[in-house]
């Protein structure tokens, strides 16, 4: 069994850190400054995702300065804890980056996934085997994409509106392809609508945020909007990339692909939201109408855990108002 992490609050001055420490921060903020003595330091704004902590960096080399960029996680080799102005600080001779494979070994350091991996992939994989042998290998495919499928399963949904978290975008897709799939098994008898389309077009609806964000290559963390982002947004770039996807997985159904793309384009449902197209099958409606609940549902719940006033949280940027909270609305 791994050792318990050094935390900040276990912390106090004169303590020596060491690798058996397990000592691990997110580097909220990197700033390399200059000394009166015209020496170069760099500044540290730390967390351990429960506590924050400055950070010092007296020793500067290029080793150490690209190690410890804002957005990354450390772990401290060799440094220890001082006081300065009666806060304590890390002094930090040593670090190493901590690569992606690691991360899910510290749990909480970040923002992420209420639901543990184990859960996702078994309902990932609950979902695969639903679908027709067709549909099934258009996942099959997309599961060969090398990096797209890691990114896929470990970036947010969003950069702040929804499911903004480590393994949101992976945990967003679910929650439509498993709600989109019930109101299809309801409806199925009385209208045409087709499951197998509504449930795989709802598991990549939104691969397109992969082209959309730019993260940062060790925690996956969204930065920002990269340029092709901003310009082209996530529904074009998924739908291009689903084509060739399509192409590969459906050589010979032209039929099918076209109905699975008119799902990836037009998933935003309206011209305002920024969707291409308007949806025009059933399978495209419902999946759009499954995107937008569970995307509005987060933001909403992303209000009720933040600053409120009375019981009313803050302007829900994309509903455009704020939501009252009912006794059952949030729980702690």
């Amino acid at each position: 069994m791994a050792k318990d992490r050094l935390l900040i609050a276990a912390l106090e001055e004169g303590r020596i850190i060491i690798p058996d420490n397990r000592c691990y921060f997110l580097v909220r903020r990197a700033v390399v400054k200059t000394g009166k003595n015209n020496v170069r330091y760099i500044d540290l704004e730390l967390t351990d995702g429960a506590a924050n902590i400055n950070g010092k960096v007296w020793d500067v080399t290029d080793g150490i300065e690209n190690t410890t960029e804002t957005g990354n996680i450390i772990k401290v080799m060799n440094g220890r804890v001082s006081k300065y102005q009666n806060s304590l600080q890390v002094v930090i001779e040593d670090a190493a980056l901590v690569p992606p494979a690691e991360i899910d070994s510290i749990p909480g350091i970040i923002p992420e996934s209420p639901q543990s991996i184990d859960a996702l992939v078994a309902r990932w994989q609950q979902a695969k085997d639903m679908l027709d042998p067709l549909r099934r290998a258009v996942i099959e495919e997309f599961e060969t994409s090398g990096r797209i499928w890691e990114l896929f399963r470990s970036i947010p949904a969003g950069k702040s509106m929804h499911h903004s978290y480590r393994r949101g975008l992976w945990e967003h897709s679910l929650n439509v392809a498993e709600l989109a799939f019930s109101i299809a098994e309801r409806y199925e008898e009385r209208y045409p609508v087709n499951r197998m389309n509504i449930l795989v077009g709802a598991l990549i609806h939104d691969v397109g945020k992969i082209f959309e964000f730019q993260v940062n290559t060790s925690t996956s963390i969204v930065e920002k909007y990269s340029d092709r982002g901003r310009l082209l947004g996530h529904v074009y770039m998924g739908a291009s990339f689903i084509e060739k996807l399509l192409k590969k997985a459906l050589p010979d159904n032209a039929e099918m692909q076209m109905e699975l793309l008119h799902i990836m384009l037009s998933h935003h449902g309206e011209y305002d939201f920024g969707s291409p197209k308007r949806p025009k099958t059933m399978d495209a409606l419902i999946v759009a109408m499954a995107d937008n609940l569970d995307a509005n549902l987060d933001a909403v719940q992303i209000g009720l855990q933040g600053d409120m006033e009375d019981n009313w949280t803050k302007q829900i940027y994309s509903l455009q108002r704020p939501f009252y909270k009912t006794a059952g609305a949030y729980k702690e």
